[in-house]
């Protein structure tokens, strides 16, 4: 296909949420020979890693979510410019006020580039009139991260479904790929482990709606029948007093590690694990870290919750548990001690899951996915077939 114009835009500062991705995907497709401009909030660490990634942010374009009207009319007349002066041929943003101010950006400039809209998260899939509008009316193509979302989107907001293009997480298969005895012991020290213990490890920001109550109360359960066995609570955030509270009532705060966040090394702090768990996918949505966990070749514990189910292979590489029926807690505990006690199975479990993400979630893949989204908006490619987890 030709070369392709494209302004991502994600109205965030952080190097987290939906900011990662959105750069790392523009950085694919640059890498893919288009011409990509990059625009985030500056002043953060997402500028400073796109800076890394050699997709320095388009100066004086700074995404808003004020509902200060200069502010917004400053970013819609920068963008618009912007979109002018590369002839852009998709503009794709990634959040709800980013894609309000694009959707007015492009009536000013008044020409035929197309507006393309990642769906991250539920919350962006609300049913009043403004998101019908704006997910309905106001974008040419929509990208949920996730079947689930898509289901949500037909449910609430039901675009017209030639619009609507699964496209899930892509991993950095060169960075996250199975470790050898060396870098597993680099992270046992890492994580202060002694290399004998039994490990079970979650990598999550720590809030009220990643579910770690209930990762605590699975734990506890095994910890009781394994004398032995950690668990390592790998991030940061606001909840972590209140997880340490839990975890004193627990009576486990002596087999419980709270190592705050891992970046450059994380993949050796993956490697120190024998077991991982999630148990809610992260602000953007693609369960990123059950699939590094996977690249790496750990087998793995997770719920259902918002398409998490959706990554795995319950009972080739991971065991699942539902959220919110009777009797969660022992099914996950149950799931832990059979993977801890049987490393031949563990050893399966994680050879699955990196074939998986090798099949599925690389992030050349995605951005292969995203390029054929992009061309079918223009009407460059008339059809579609993304295959086994796509659609």
């Amino acid at each position: 296909m030709r070369r392709l114009s494209v302004v991502q835009v994600v109205g965030t500062p952080w190097w987290s949420g939906a900011g990662e991705p959105a750069l790392l995907l523009a950085s694919d497709l640059a890498k893919r020979g288009h011409r990509v401009k990059f625009v985030c909030v500056p002043g953060g660490p997402l500028e400073a890693k796109a800076a890394e990634e050699g997709m320095p942010p388009a100066p004086d374009v700074v995404p808003t979510r004020s509902v200060n009207p200069k502010k917004a009319w400053r970013f819609v007349s920068r963008l618009a410019s912007l979109v002018r002066e590369v002839n852009a041929d998709v503009a794709h943003v990634h959040l709800t006020a980013d894609h309000w101010l694009a959707h007015l950006a492009l009536k000013c400039v008044r020409r035929d580039a197309r507006l393309v809209r990642s769906v991250h998260h539920p919350r962006a899939v609300g049913g009043n009139i403004a998101s019908k509008y704006l997910l309905g009316r106001a974008a040419d193509a929509l990208i949920p991260v996730s079947r689930y979302l898509a289901s949500l989107l037909s449910e609430r907001i039901s675009p017209s479904p030639d619009r609507v293009h699964v496209v899930s997480g892509g991993v950095d298969l060169e960075r996250f790929r199975p470790a050898d005895a060396a870098i597993r012991a680099a992270g046992r020290e890492i994580l202060n482990v002694p290399s004998d213990v039994p490990l079970i490890g979650t990598v999550t920001r720590l809030a009220a709606d990643r579910e770690i109550d209930e990762l605590l109360a699975a734990f506890q359960r095994v910890a009781e029948e394994m004398p032995g066995v950690r668990l390592a609570v790998i991030g940061r955030g606001e909840f972590l007093p209140r997880l340490k509270e839990r975890v004193r009532a627990l009576g486990i705060q002596d087999r419980v590690g709270f190592h705050g966040y891992h970046g450059d090394d994380l993949v050796e702090a993956l490697a120190a694990l024998d077991v991982f768990a999630l148990m809610s996918p992260g602000s953007e949505g693609t369960c990123r870290a059950a699939l590094e966990a996977m690249a790496v070749g750990l087998p793995c514990v997770v719920t259902d919750k918002n398409g998490l189910a959706e990554i795995v292979e319950d009972g080739e590489t991971a065991r699942v548990a539902p959220l919110g029926v009777p009797g969660t807690t022992e099914l996950m505990a149950s799931a832990f001690k059979a993977l801890l006690a049987d490393e031949r199975l563990r050893s399966s479990y994680g050879r699955a899951g990196r074939e998986r993400v090798e099949r599925l979630y690389d992030r050349a893949r995605r951005a292969e996915l995203v390029e054929r989204v992009y061309a079918r908006t223009l009407r460059m490619e008339p059809e579609l077939n993304f295959g086994e987890n796509f659609g």
